[in-house]
């Protein structure tokens, strides 16, 4: 043994001494370098040699047993990351041609969960509106750690979209991660089935806040009848009475660009630009326009359009494009910053090539995608969904000559106020899914209680001995909900909307959220402002 080690000593001493004695020279080389001209760009070929030197001495010198497959991977997957964070290549050995086709033929099914990849790890970026997973307190920002008890092996959203997918109406068991308020993690583990998705509406809540005043809310851009469930929605609220609209498309993650562009075009002039899109191709380059093939005529009444950091891609599209045009007041938060073009490329093994080709812009030439190649991508993840500013950003003029800025999603004209934290004991109601729980118990024992949904919005909060009778259902739960007034007021917007929701579905629910919502009643009190952009009269 002392044998053993005293070789291996002398060993390693001698890498050291003959390390040491190359670096002289390797110091040398580059002092020269910089003292004298500027070196010249290395070539192409220059690069491949050294790689195939790096390899050629990791096969042939490590003392591990190496795969030269797994070395040679993880140099391709580390150069498409270098070139943006949302290009990723799928291996022929991780396709499977099989599920694929089932999807296809629809004997597969999805969750309605839609996932973006952070810094390697999927987290959610919002819910498909009508489907089970929609009900199970998952919220964006909760990170997928497991599927069915094994860690997610999936790296892109294809991927993983494929893994999640199984049998219409069968089940299956995430956990995710989810940072709390005060900076602590939980694992919540949810039971999500897999289902048809695309049926429902994307216009869960369309109706008359104010006598004058309409609200649309749109959840999605994912289906094909986005635009037709839009068009229908405000022309049920225009014989209402309606002069004026608050359009919310926060948390909406995004879908079809047509669909989001038929939907801008409900507001916009014939012949307005929605936005245009480029790339190193010619093919790319498109400049979509509003037609009048699907509306009538335009709409003209003043509009705020809501909007946070969960509003990306399509949404985002709208956005922007109200918002050059001065047909809507953008009040909220900057939003997500992600509107790329991507394509797949068939590779000669069998693998797939999925990158971004190019980039779309608004009307006024704003690139809505946040910048990833001043910046590491480790801070391109976290500021995805931190406090932004207009600070250096490149900013373009709207219709009348307002600033408006880019490259870091679409900037509010009205920033809404910081959100207060919330007590734990509100996330703890969460995590347990306890309110939800609690609503379908409750409305199962007292069916006639709520005759109606107009009712129920009517009542205002719940009496003093429902509330008693959550605190007590909670407290069974190993929660607490603490007395008085301030926790009466949170309790009343937890536990209305799940109420809703067990009677009416999403109506219920998105509904008796917005009457409940401070944001909303702040948008709507922006109305005049959003009429003095030019879009009508406000009341």
């Amino acid at each position: 043994m002392s044998v053993r080690v005293a070789g291996a000593v002398r060993s390693f001493a001698l890498g050291a001494t003959l390390a040491l004695a190359t670096w002289p020279a390797v110091v040398q080389s580059q002092a020269a370098g910089s003292s004298g001209s500027i070196a010249r760009p290395r070539t192409t070929y220059e690069d491949l040699q050294m790689l195939s030197g790096v390899l050629n001495q990791l096969r042939v010198n490590h003392p591990d047993s190496l795969d030269t497959h797994v070395l040679l991977m993880a140099a391709i997957e580390g150069m498409v990351e270098a070139a943006d964070p949302h290009s990723y290549v799928i291996t022929a050995t991780r396709m499977d041609p099989e599920r694929e086709k089932a999807m296809r033929e629809h004997k597969l099914f999805p969750v309605g969960i839609n996932f973006e990849y952070y810094s390697g790890a999927p987290v959610v970026l919002g819910l498909t509106p009508g489907s089970q997973a929609a009900r199970q307190d998952i919220l964006p920002g909760d990170e997928l750690i497991a599927i069915d008890g094994k860690a997610v092996a999936a790296t892109s959203t294809f991927e993983l979209d494929m893994a999640l997918a199984g049998p219409k109406g069968s089940m299956t068991s995430l956990v995710f991660e989810r940072e709390r308020e005060d900076g602590s993690v939980v694992q919540l583990t949810r039971e999500v089935k897999r289902e048809h998705l695309g049926e429902e509406t994307a216009v869960p809540a369309a109706f008359m806040l104010r006598p004058t005043v309409g609200y649309v809310r749109i959840t999605t851009f994912s289906n094909d009848h986005v635009a037709d469930d839009v068009d229908k929605a405000l022309g049920t609220l225009e014989k209402q009475g309606m002069t004026s609209l608050v359009l919310d498309l926060r948390d909406n993650p995004g879908g079809q660009v047509d669909q989001a562009a038929d939907v801008a075009g409900d507001f916009l002039p014939k012949g307005a630009v929605v936005y245009s899109s480029e790339g190193r191709k010619a093919d790319v380059a498109k400049t979509e326009k509003v037609s009048r093939s699907l509306f009538g005529s335009q709409r003209k009444y003043p509009i705020v359009a809501m909007v946070n950091d969960g509003t990306a891609s399509a949404a985002e599209l709208v956005a922007g494009a109200l918002q050059d045009h001065d047909r809507a007041l953008i009040w909220g938060r900057p939003t997500f910053g992600k509107s790329l073009l991507m394509q797949g490329f068939p590779l000669p093994d069998g693998s797939e090539f999925v990158m971004v080709i190019g980039h779309l812009k608004t009307p006024c030439g704003r690139v809505i995608q946040r910048d990833y190649h001043s910046i590491t991508r480790h801070d391109y993840y976290r500021q995805a969904r931190a406090v932004r500013d207009t600070i250096g950003q490149p900013s373009c003029k709207t219709d009348h000559g307002r600033t408006v800025y880019g490259g870091g999603g679409i900037y509010p004209d009205v920033r809404s106020a910081s959100r207060a934290p919330l007590p734990l004991w509100v996330g703890q109601l969460g995590e347990g899914a306890i309110a939800l729980r609690w609503a379908g118990a409750h409305v199962s024992a007292a069916p006639s209680e709520y005759a109606s949904l107009d009712a129920l919005a009517a009542a205002g909060p719940l009496p003093a001995a429902t509330l008693a009778d959550f605190r007590t259902y909670a407290a069974a739960q190993g929660v607490t909900v603490p007395a008085g007034s301030d926790a009466d007021g949170l309790l009343n917007r937890i536990l209305l909307p799940r109420i809703a929701d067990a009677k009416w579905g999403d109506e219920g629910f998105y509904r008796m959220r917005a009457l409940l919502d401070g944001e909303v009643a702040a948008a709507v009190d922006a109305m005049p402002k959003a009429a003095a952009l030019g879009g009508g009269s406000s009341h």
